[in-house]
């Protein structure tokens, strides 16, 4: 089965699993982890396709729930509407600061990404009048289409399933297309992707833009979905989730990362005694993932379907 009709039928199932679970509280954590699929997703096309590391992409995530936020609750702007001028300024944002961060390479490209997601963070917690700052920020009107809301966990459930699929069939349809090939090639050989006429830095600033814009829109639903937002939500421990999601589940894999994230965005609410320890377990599965799956579970299944 090939990984896009496996990613497919994956999600399908998780869908379906909405008519069996009743437990308002089991559908809201594997929601949450919806969300989490999306900005891993953009991420894994960062990183896995183009070779280029992102240690703030909570930030473009803070910047997405913020902003959407904001024009909704100040200026009263539709729900919808504003959760795609959020994703959209924040994509712009990634645009402009991407550009010269993405020449830089290796851990000085690490840290200029994680300054990215630390300014953002501070900003959130000290624009007290506009964010609320540690307290949070409230209001938000629930998401609605017509007359239909989702004020409950099992509506917001299967919407977010549809936008999961929504989102996989977009990335599967970039990594196919010329454009996911010659981020393949850059990944592989800059130098290569370069001699054959690709313009590697316009490659890399168009990808880190794209994968703010996931961010962003799974920000955007995150905010509308709890009604609260805070800056705790957004900051480097929350990135560093993300990095060891996309590397468990496998750079290049989607359905790997699609597998690993909601089980790892679900394992803090039910092994709750190793919330305080997440950041020593999430070292601990990066220890094995590099010892025994180098190249993440996607690899891994990739790895032994080629052996049988």
């Amino acid at each position: 089965m090939k990984e896009n009709t496996a990613t497919y039928v994956l999600i399908a199932l998780f869908f379906l699993s909405g008519f069996i679970i009743k437990n308002p509280f089991i559908l809201n954590m594997i929601s949450i982890a919806a969300l989490t699929v999306i900005v891993v997703m953009g991420l894994n096309l960062l990183l896995g396709y183009a070779g280029q590391v992102s240690l703030g992409h909570a930030g473009f995530v803070g910047l997405g729930a913020y902003i959407s936020s904001i024009l909704a609750i100040r200026f009263n702007i539709n729900p919808w509407l504003s959760i795609l001028i959020a994703s959209l300024l924040t994509s712009v944002f990634a645009l402009i600061v991407g550009y010269p961060t993405l020449k830089l390479k290796g851990h000085y490209l690490a840290m200029a990404t994680l300054a990215i997601g630390e300014i953002i963070y501070i900003f959130a917690n000290n624009l007290v009048d506009l964010t609320g700052g540690h307290q949070g920020l409230t209001g938000m009107p629930m998401l609605s289409v017509g007359s239909f809301v989702f004020d409950s966990e099992k509506k917001f459930f299967f919407f977010v399933w549809i936008v999961v699929f929504l989102f996989a069939f977009f990335s599967f349809r970039i990594v196919n297309s010329h454009f996911g090939r010659a981020l393949k090639a850059i990944h592989e050989k800059e130098l290569a992707a370069l001699s054959f006429g690709v313009n590697v830095h316009l490659y890399k600033v168009v990808i880190f833009s794209l994968s703010a814009f996931y961010a962003a829109f799974a920000g955007g639903l995150y905010a509308f979905y709890l009604g609260f937002i805070s800056p705790s939500s957004f900051d480097l421990l929350k990135s560093i989730d993300y990095i060891v999601m996309a590397f468990v589940g496998g750079i290049d894999s989607i359905f790997g990362s699609l597998i690993i994230t909601v089980v790892l965005a679900s394992l803090p609410n039910i092994l709750t005694f190793l919330q305080d320890y997440w950041p020593i377990v999430n070292g601990l599965l990066l220890v094995i993932a590099a010892m025994f799956m180098p190249k993440g579970l996607g690899g891994f299944i990739k790895w032994k379907r080629a052996i049988f």
